[in-house]
């Protein structure tokens, strides 16, 4: 969605395009995350929009559509774990789930600044049945700060903030990748256990 098609979409409903935005992003709009945040950030300085209204509707949009996901997930996922176990994976499967009960609060809070995970990360922890309080209590604060930094980034550099992103972008994909590889091998090689099988 080129960034022209939203400022009329924000001409023509106002906040409410800010909370869809943000909303639909979960599920395949074709804009990066961090843009659509920037983006209600950049209308409040450059327009006639109050920060206050937009940052919320634009942060009801984001955790609105993790619960959505976290539902999609805690509905269907089950059964799709289920099957997992029954195959190859099964004992990847099972020491994800292991270390996200052990370290799901921190895992929940900074999936919200790595692309890709903060896409993933609702669906997994509504598939393995995480506690919906628990879960709440970690995204809705790591989201706030989330949409808070970009909004913020958004209003103070309302003319550049796309070539920020850009740049920004790519050490974040990469960061992404980084931890993904660096749980895989955690999972795979440490969680078996070292020397004498003990961690």
């Amino acid at each position: 969605m080129p960034l022209d098609l939203l400022w009329e979409l924000v001409k023509e409903y106002g906040y409410v395009s800010m909370f869809l935005v943000n909303w639909l992003l979960l599920f395949g709009l074709p804009i990066p995350n961090e843009f659509a945040a920037a983006f209600s950030g950049v209308v409040t300085e450059t327009s006639y929009f109050h920060p206050v209204p937009a940052f919320l509707a634009a942060y009801s949009g984001l955790i609105t559509s993790n619960l959505f996901a976290y539902s999609i997930g805690r509905m269907f996922g089950s059964r799709l774990i289920e099957w997992l176990q029954t195959t190859f994976l099964g004992n990847g499967v099972k020491r994800f789930r292991e270390f996200l009960s052990q370290k799901g609060n921190w895992a929940i809070s900074f999936s919200f600044f790595l692309p890709g995970i903060r896409w993933a990360m609702p669906y997994v922890v509504g598939a393995d049945r995480f506690p919906l309080p628990r879960y709440l209590l970690f995204a809705m604060p790591a989201g706030f700060v989330w949409m808070f930094v970009y909004f913020t980034l958004g209003r103070s550099f309302p003319y550049a903030y796309e070539a920020i992103l850009s740049h920004l972008q790519w050490f974040l994909i990469a960061l992404s990748a980084t931890v993904i590889i660096a749980l895989v091998i955690y999972l795979n090689f440490f969680r078996k256990g070292g020397k004498g099988g003990q961690v």
